[in-house]
């Protein structure tokens, strides 16, 4: 989706706001949102509904670093020697979730993203988080975080906008930096077996082996199992033995990740007339010994001054899930907890 944007609205968004305040209790399922210091973070937005709770980062960003359970672990993984910095010259890793652009190039997509960002309290449950412009991308991100009452339910908006005076072309790229130890799900499709023309893209990038003991190859389903990657060897540099990428091109609209019995499950559009990066991919798992990556893609868009790509996509987190191993135990699971969600458009 694409729009333009009124440039009054856009200055007056870029005031930061102070201490957001509180909403009604957490605890009968209504939203809070606080400031709190996040480890060393000190302008991190918690947002909870008494079922989960996320934390957004704005010293950089805009990331969002955390998000469980209440009570539970962050679902995501975060780089413990990157925690609580801020102002680095050099792109950080820092894991959580962040918004990039593809097609991957380094002047582009790698761009710094350690600054302090701007945030508005959107009525009570919504927060959103204006980038500062990353102008040799021409472009400034802005994400608008949403989390439902009384559901585990979280709506992020994404919004990537064309702040130079050049048509440009992008499509958004949202990364889930999931902790260790769990299983990525990639769906595959159905499709008519007597049509010459359906084609479902698989990719495989150039440091991957298809017999890898992480990949189980199902006929509905890819299962990407992190906890079956060998660690690298020691000193190796460079792009290591324990690295691996796959894409896939699906019309189903989600990814999810299991990992000790809880569930995460990303949802997003598709839309069968647009183009997409790496061959028609729109969900991609990156994996190595450190962490696992569940990565969802929106369209090529090519967009003008003054416009802006959005694209949307909501995250639910279940507890107490058993998976199983193989796909015909995994599928029927899966499924029931699918029907939990909703498709995003």
């Amino acid at each position: 989706m694409m729009r333009k944007y009124s440039e009054g609205v856009w200055y007056a968004c870029a005031t930061i706001v102070g201490i957001l305040i509180v909403s009604t209790c957490a605890q009968c399922g209504e939203v809070v949102i606080e400031k709190v210091n996040y480890r060393g973070w000190r302008n991190t937005y918690r947002m909870s509904n008494g079922l989960v709770e996320l934390y957004v980062l704005t010293d950089v960003g805009p990331r969002i670093i955390d998000f469980r359970p209440v009570d539970g672990e962050n679902v995501f993984y975060v780089r413990e020697s990157e925690v609580g910095t801020t102002g680095e010259p050099e792109w950080i890793f820092r894991g959580g979730w962040r918004l990039w652009i593809a097609p991957e190039k380094y002047e582009t997509t790698w761009l710094p993203d350690n600054s302090l960002c701007s945030v508005q309290r959107i009525g009570a449950n919504k927060l959103l988080v204006i980038g500062p412009p990353q102008v040799a991308a021409g472009i400034q991100k802005i994400i608008e975080v949403k989390l439902f009452a009384n559901e585990p339910r979280v709506r992020i908006l994404q919004r990537i906008r064309n702040i130079s005076n050049r048509t440009l072309r992008y499509a958004p790229w949202s990364l889930s930096v999931m902790r260790p130890g769990g299983k990525a799900l990639i769906p595959l499709d159905e499709l008519d077996p007597t049509a010459l023309a359906e084609i479902r893209p698989l990719n495989i990038w150039s440091y991957t082996e298809m017999n890898d003991p992480r990949y189980y190859w199902g006929a509905r389903l890819i299962i990407v199992d992190q906890s079956k990657v060998p660690p690298p060897p020691a000193g190796q540099k460079g792009r290591r033995d324990d690295e691996s990428k796959i894409g896939v091109g699906t019309r189903q609209g989600w990814v999810a990740y299991w990992n000790q019995g809880t569930l995460y499950i990303k949802r997003f559009p598709y839309d069968p007339h647009a183009i997409y990066p790496d061959n028609g991919c729109n969900v991609e798992v990156y994996s190595c010994y450190e962490f696992i990556e569940c990565e969802n893609l929106g369209p090529l868009t090519t967009f003008a001054p003054g416009h802006e790509i959005v694209y949307p996509e909501e995250w639910y987190l279940f507890t107490g899930v058993k998976l199983g191993v193989a796909e015909g135990e995994v599928l029927p699971v899966l499924k029931r907890y699918l029907a939990k969600t909703k498709p995003v458009r």
